[in-house]
């Protein structure tokens, strides 16, 4: 993993990698999210709890259907799904370490091999902190600790592993929901991340970071950030963009992000143009759920700014698809 310094905003790497013209056709590509074989993964965890460094014992209560074991201080974790990746976990246990990314600290990992399928497993830390969507006066430094811990991310995230937002398919994929409900209404969107994205350069991300998603607190600082998306490989402003569209919802406002990532860094231009196309995406997402309080932020934010827009989320909440996707960011 090569090492870059966030004071700068640099990134001493050989080779930046600028973003390719997008997939922005609508070509039905989706994320293997099949479950693996109940006896796959329960294999997988009977050889995490007799790892030495789980702490909870074989008869540890758990959760996530058995697939998250709790100890005491550990937390034993095993693959449930076909997209799930150990790599991520190795990324983020380097980033832990080298660029002071809060994050669980691994422990002990392995995999099984069960008839030709590799299962992995892990044993971390056990994250400590509360979530962040429920104390709105302390939203505007965590959404300032939050960008921090982006900006870090940014610099020092290893921008060779993939998949990439210019991808084959992940352009789509990225509105995957509007795309299952208004196909056009994607295809749209998806052309102007194109437009906006092209040969922009391109980092590591975390991509599904916010106060409001993956990330515990204590008070107003980090403990822990959890799950990243899919998208491993995009503009940093993406990044950036899609955590502050999540806190929009919440309350929150741009330039409390802009300010923890460092504004002087930022590329402003960049993020003035994709973050009406994340609002869009996360509106519709929230109207889908049916949280009537983040909608209204976010529809006001947009009607504001990109009113011809608003029509695309409503599209997009609508009824489609019941095909098994996940979100890239």
């Amino acid at each position: 993993m090569t090492h870059a310094s966030p004071d700068t905003g640099t990134t001493p790497r050989d080779a930046v990698p600028v973003c390719r013209p997008l997939d922005i056709g609508d070509n039905g590509v989706v994320l293997p999210t099949d479950e693996l074989a109940p006896g796959l993964w329960r294999e997988a965890m009977r050889e995490a709890l007799a790892s030495p460094r789980f702490d909870g014992g074989a008869a540890a209560p758990g959760n996530s259907g058995e697939c998250v074991v709790l100890g005491k201080a550990t937390v034993a974790k095993v693959q449930r799904r076909a997209h799930e990746r150990l790599d991520v976990l190795l990324e983020f246990d380097e980033l832990r370490r080298i660029a002071d990314v809060p994050a669980p600290a691994l422990l002990d990992h392995g995999a099984v091999d069960l008839g030709g399928v590799s299962v992995w497993w892990t044993v971390l830390e056990r994250a400590r902190g509360d979530h962040g969507d429920g104390t709105p006066d302390l939203l505007p430094s965590r959404q300032r600790a939050v960008a921090r811990v982006l900006r870090r991310w940014h610099a020092y995230g290893d921008a060779s592993l993939g998949p990439r937002l210019d991808d084959p398919g992940m352009a789509g994929l990225f509105f995957g929901e509007i795309r299952a409900r208004a196909p056009g209404a994607a295809r749209r969107l998806a052309a102007e991340l194109d437009a906006a994205c092209r040969g922009a350069e391109m980092t590591a991300v975390h991509g599904d970071a916010a106060v409001g998603h993956n990330v515990l607190f204590r008070a107003a600082d980090v403990t822990a950030v959890l799950d990243p998306g899919a998208v491993r490989v995009a503009p940093p402003m993406l990044c950036l963009g899609w955590t502050v569209a999540v806190d929009l919802g919440l309350g929150g406002s741009v330039e409390a992000a802009l300010t923890g990532y460092a504004a002087s860094v930022a590329d402003r231009e960049l993020l003035h143009r994709v973050l009406p196309l994340l609002v869009t995406r996360r509106l519709a997402d929230v109207q889908r759920l049916g949280d009537a309080a983040a909608a209204r932020h976010l529809g006001d934010w947009l009607a504001s700014r990109r009113p011809d827009l608003l029509e695309l989320a409503v599209a997009g909440s609508g009824p489609g698809s019941d095909r098994a996707q996940i979100d890239p960011f």
